[in-house]
């Protein structure tokens, strides 16, 4: 390993730590990148080995949580509650603040059911 220069960081001004900071990352996102191209060459030329392709080695994709995707994701939901002024709310998420300040006066969201 090569000697590597040391370097004072508390003589160096905030535009240099800067400048250094910049560079360090750079040459660490380049390193990063050329460590995960070699790992995967081994991979692939392991995998080939096994007479297999990587992709058949990975198997299926899969999402990170193993979930199945909602049906109904992304679909708009009916309203459940309407306000005096014609408010509406699902139900879901945070309740409105109409709502709030009407449950503060003693109301019942019930009251607003659709």
């Amino acid at each position: 390993m090569a000697t590597k220069p040391n370097i004072d960081l508390d003589t160096l001004t905030v535009p240099e730590l800067t400048a250094l900071i910049k560079a360090a990352g750079a040459k660490r996102d380049a390193k990063m990148s050329e460590a995960k191209a070699s790992l995967l060459a081994e991979f692939e030329a392991r995998s080939a080995e096994l007479g297999m392709s990587f992709d058949e080695l990975r198997g299926p994709a899969s999402s990170s949580s193993g979930r199945k995707p909602r049906k109904d994701a992304g679909n708009p939901v009916a309203p459940k509650f309407r306000g005096p002024n014609g408010e509406t709310w699902t139900g879901r998420g945070r309740k409105p603040g109409w709502l709030t300040v009407l449950e503060s006066q003693g109301k019942k969201a019930e009251d607003y059911r659709i």
